[in-house]
């Protein structure tokens, strides 16, 4: 029952975050059109689309980060793994999601604490809280804490057949 309640949760996480990165990418593209051509038909420019792409390149990315932490998508470095004796060679394959859990936890906490350091500063062009920004970092960390955790009760579930 446990493991069904986890699934759900993960599920329905990486759901919205698919639909905030995918609206974030549609948005980039829009604003991204709307620069290009006040840079270069009106010959004027945005003072504030240059500044919202960089943020909303990295909410995208980070967000899209851990939605393939989800699918165990992350490139792996097969090769030292294969070089390795078998028996280490298949403890590593059982110790790394959980190496991945506990870093991912790390940066999620020291993400936090970034973003309290950083409270109270305005971003020069947008003048929203430096803090907006800064807080993709302990958000997307945190849904790829949450999505190891659900790595590790997969691993530990009984095969089947």
């Amino acid at each position: 029952m446990t493991a069904r309640w986890t699934d759900r949760i993960c599920d329905f996480l990486a759901r919205v975050t698919f639909v905030v990165a995918t609206a974030l990418c549609v948005v980039m593209l829009i604003v991204t059109l709307i620069h290009i051509f006040f840079r270069y038909v009106l010959n004027d420019s945005l003072s504030w689309s240059e500044e919202f792409l960089r943020f909303s390149l990295v909410w995208f990315s980070l967000l899209s980060a851990s939605l393939i932490h989800k699918d165990r998508g992350h490139i792996g470095i097969v090769l030292f793994r294969q070089l390795m004796p078998a028996r280490i060679g298949a403890f590593l394959v059982r110790i790394m999601p959980l190496i991945a859990v506990v870093t991912t936890a790390i940066i999620t906490f020291y993400g936090i604490g970034l973003v309290f350091r950083v409270e109270g500063q305005l971003t020069p062009a947008l003048r929203i809280p430096v803090a907006v920004p800064y807080l993709s970092i302990p958000v997307s960390f945190l849904f790829m804490t949450i999505y190891g955790l659900q790595h590790l009760i997969e691993d530990a579930r009984p095969k089947e057949g």
